[in-house]
């Protein structure tokens, strides 16, 4: 198979415009580019396809499908998997909607060691799902019109808050009869337990950098008992908690009253977020998710939009690359996988939110490597002020950029005098940030390293360099620039040389 990761094939169709806090994107003019095949590629992902579709479970009213066939347009980054009718389910719901993004992760594991794609395409007898289930496009298109209306009114944000939400927990199954979560536990993780503490780790550095306050919709006190299920609240589904605060607002949590579906509580939970969002006029809602892919092969970072909704695209795109910069901040994780540009998949989360709203799943419980990252206190850190970071670059209309030093130029000085030495950077550091001059050689005089902190981010970044004693000598600094998170330029080395007059 031909390898083409060589090219970038994810086009960035977004432009940032100024705003302060509710930033304006447009597309670009520019058309996509033709579309490009590798018959090598669509085999291969036509029999991982086969694979998965053989071992996935399926959900009410699916049978196994008689036609796979995926094509892969690598230009664009699409692909697209052809099915038959036989995989419709009975009606379109969250099982439905999980199993979906399974096949998708399973098989962009495969084609994304080729070429990078932002979205998968499903055709059913070569329609899409909403041909079959036209309410899931008109509660799209309704909530497309209503954010649309909102930002005509107001043309500046509303209520200057963000909404944070943890995915998933407890919820009843009415044909279980019981309490049971939405996600099986993996290599010692539970989603719905594991996603509190990153939802409350990103609303504290929201609050905290971003100025803004944040509503959470789960109980967020431990140790009290839901009494309907005995666990303890924080557990359990936003749906039921959403409930408790606002008794009388059933548009927001009693979205399926008097269906008889067995997980109609669970839809309930899912539509809830995003409606306690938009009652809220919350600025923008970020949905937190660990992601699962059942080979266990699959890792990484990975951002879900609504397809079609290029403010939201934006925001993604700049939450990964900040996410990339301060999980690589850490030794032991820079490698770790992040994706290079946010994936487009219709989900219920997004779907129904009238602000940009983002799932971000941070990494792949699936996988044993990524669930140990998971349940590091660091990485959880550092991912969540990744999407703080993200998120705080965008409302302010800046890019995301990684952060380097300017060269520094060799200087001359005459003994017993200093000279100031501007320092230029590019980036977005959180300070205070630390400029760490070391002692790569030394020929004559007393060379000693030192670290300057800078507090302000008005202040320019500059060293004062000193030719104290009485003797000429050279020496080669070795500085670098590190910010209040860790992350830290390249070195850059220049001479200094003390010289008599």
């Amino acid at each position: 198979m031909t390898r083409r990761n060589q090219r970038r094939t994810i086009p960035l169709l977004l432009a940032l415009m100024g705003g302060a806090l509710w930033p304006a994107h447009v597309l670009a003019a520019e058309p996509p580019p033709a579309a490009e095949r590798d018959p090598e590629l669509d085999v291969l992902l036509t029999q991982k396809a086969h694979d998965i579709l053989e071992r996935v479970r399926l959900v009410d009213g699916q049978a196994r499908s008689r036609r796979i066939e995926v094509s892969a347009d690598i230009a664009n980054g699409v692909m697209t998997v052809a099915l038959d009718r036989n995989f419709l389910p009975a009606d379109y719901g969250p099982s439905f909607e999980d199993q979906r993004s399974e096949i998708s992760f399973g098989l962009l594991h495969w084609a994304e060691q080729a070429a990078p794609f932002s979205r998968v395409i499903f055709l059913y007898d070569g329609k899409e799902i909403e041909y079959y289930f036209p309410e899931i496009k008109a509660a799209d298109d309704a909530a497309r019109e209503a954010g649309e209306a909102l930002r005509r009114i107001r043309g500046m944000p509303g209520s200057g808050m963000a909404f944070v939400a943890a995915g998933h927990g407890y919820f009843y199954s009415y044909k279980d009869n019981r309490w049971v979560t939405s996600r099986d536990e993996w290599n010692g993780v539970s989603e719905g337990l594991l996603t509190p503490s990153y939802a409350e780790e990103l609303k504290a550095v929201i609050e905290q950098r971003s100025q803004m306050p944040v509503v959470r919709p789960r109980v967020q006190i431990m140790g009290a008992t839901h009494p309907p299920s005995g666990e303890e609240w924080w557990t359990i589904a936003a749906r039921y908690a959403i409930a408790e605060q606002y008794p009388g607002e059933t548009k927001i949590w009693n979205t399926y009253a008097g269906s008889a579906l067995w997980d109609r509580e669970e839809r309930e939970d899912i539509n809830s977020r995003p409606l306690l969002a938009n009652h809220h006029r919350a600025e923008v809602a970020i949905h937190l998710h660990s992601n699962g892919e059942p080979s266990g092969t699959a890792r990484g970072t990975r951002v879900i939009v609504q397809p079609g909704r290029p403010m939201d695209a934006a925001l993604a795109q700049s939450v990964l690359c900040s996410m990339k910069e301060l999980i690589h901040s850490l030794p032991e994780y820079g490698a770790f996988t992040v994706a290079p540009a946010p994936h487009a998949l219709n989900k219920g989360e997004n779907r129904e939110a009238h602000m940009p709203s983002i799932i971000v799943e941070t990494a792949f419980h699936t996988n044993p490597d990524d669930a140990k990252a998971l349940l590091d206190p660091g990485f959880r850190s550092a991912a969540m002020r990744g999407v703080e970071k993200g998120y705080r670059l965008w409302a302010t209309g800046k890019a995301c950029e990684t952060l380097t030093l300017d060269p520094l130029p060799d200087v001359q000085i005459p003994v017993r005098s200093s000279l100031i030495v501007p320092v230029a950077f590019k980036g977005n550091p959180q300070y205070p940030v630390v400029l760490e001059l070391g002692v790569a050689s030394c020929v004559g005089g007393n060379c000693t390293p030192s670290d300057e902190e800078f507090m302000d981010p008005s202040r320019p970044v500059q060293l004062e360099l000193l030719c104290n004693g009485s003797g000429a000598g050279t020496v080669r600094w070795r500085t670098r620039l590190r910010d209040a998170d860790g992350v830290v330029t390249e070195y850059q080395e220049f001479n200094q040389s003390c010289v008599l007059t």
